[in-house]
């Protein structure tokens, strides 16, 4: 089965949105894209207008990012905002639309909004009103395993309270971080797929899973299996049709606080079933930039790098190796490299070197 339109979720941060505006075909457009917003995006912060331009760029492409609130928190200052989320971002995305596309952009909606299974009659009161507004898909995000019956009555509640029907509604089945796939979780995403399949029909159904580790531990080049793949492979053999979907190049759960990341250059590339994790050690004195370059180097030279020509991030990695002209010292330039590499990656992958 191949994996037709693959889910990519990204958290919203500079690195990742970057390399949303980057895509340079319509084959790695088709990659369905999930913006996962955090308590750093806030009205006045750089986080909001990167949002904007991905937004534009892949609309560019006729395509609509889904945005995804469920990790914002009280605190967040978008949470407080008249008619919602939701309302407020797709104002500000579809202003932007029309201001750079003008009539190419009529019809396309600001995003697609996606709602957790549990979401409250308030945040489904919101999102009917954002479907009047302008005709859209939904969304419908599970992150725990559910009874069948009790799956495909929320989902029965939820598009007659929102005013969705069959055709526009797409559920995720979140499974969250893996390190191995067991026979247990196989055979309970299977039942909940083919529950969706039952209510929603054929290719209704996102299989999203992670293998990215929250942090790491070597500064020695290893690589790593992508489980990942072989759940949504072994779902598929069950089910039939089921999509794919994976967290890019980052852990699925974001970590706390806006300089999370760590200062040490690394890189998660993306290769057939594996990814190759590279890091670099920092010692006082040290360039990151001269460091990332090693880094890159050191890449470029093996067997499984894709070639320079593969997507705008591989492109760029070449041109970062020492006297290649292009400097990389920031962790948001890194993960943007990678982000690029990974959608092209999953966008032309067949089953068999996914």
């Amino acid at each position: 089965m191949h994996p037709a339109r693959p889910l990519v979720t990204l958290k919203c941060k500079l690195g990742e949105l970057d390399a949303l505006c980057h895509l340079r075909s319509t084959r790695d457009a088709h990659v369905r894209l999930m913006i996962e917003l955090l308590d750093s995006a806030k009205p006045g912060g750089m986080l909001l207008p990167a949002l904007v331009r991905a937004a534009v760029s892949v609309a560019d492409l006729r395509r609509t990012l889904w945005l995804d609130t469920t990790w914002l928190t009280a605190a967040s200052p978008l949470a407080g905002q008249p008619g919602g989320v939701f309302e407020y971002l797709d104002d500000m995305i579809e202003s932007a639309l029309l201001e750079e596309l003008g009539l190419m952009a009529d019809g396309l909606p600001g995003l697609v909004p996606v709602i957790a299974g549990g979401a409250s009659d308030e945040v489904l009161r919101r999102v009917r009103l954002l479907v009047e507004h302008r005709e859209r898909d939904l969304v419908i995000r599970f992150r725990r395993a559910l009874p069948a019956s009790e799956l495909v009555n929320r989902i029965r509640s939820i598009m007659r309270l929102t005013g969705t029907r069959i055709g526009h509604v797409h559920a995720v089945l979140d499974v969250g971080f893996i390190e191995e796939v067991r026979t247990a979780q196989v055979v309970a995403v299977a039942e909940a797929a083919a529950a969706v399949h039952d209510v929603l029909g054929p290719g209704s159904a996102t299989l999203l899973a992670g293998s990215i580790p929250a942090a790491r531990t070597t500064y020695a080049t290893t690589t790593r299996d992508r489980p990942e793949v072989f759940l949504w492979s072994e779902v598929c053999r069950r089910v039939g049709m089921i999509g794919y979907g994976d967290y890019g190049v980052t852990h699925p759960v974001p970590r706390s606080g806006e300089n999370a990341r760590s200062p040490y250059p690394y890189l998660c590339y993306t290769v057939p079933r594996r990814t190759v994790v590279l890091r670099r050690r920092i010692e006082k004195g040290d360039v990151p930039a001269e460091r990332f370059a090693d880094l890159a180097e050191e890449l470029v030279e093996r067997e499984d790098f894709a070639g320079p020509d593969f997507s705008w991030g591989d492109h760029e990695l070449t041109l970062c190796r020492p006297r290649g002209g292009h400097t990389a010292g920031s962790v948001s330039r890194w993960v943007s490299m990678a982000t690029s590499h990974h959608l092209e990656h999953v966008s032309r992958r067949t089953p068999g070197n996914l």
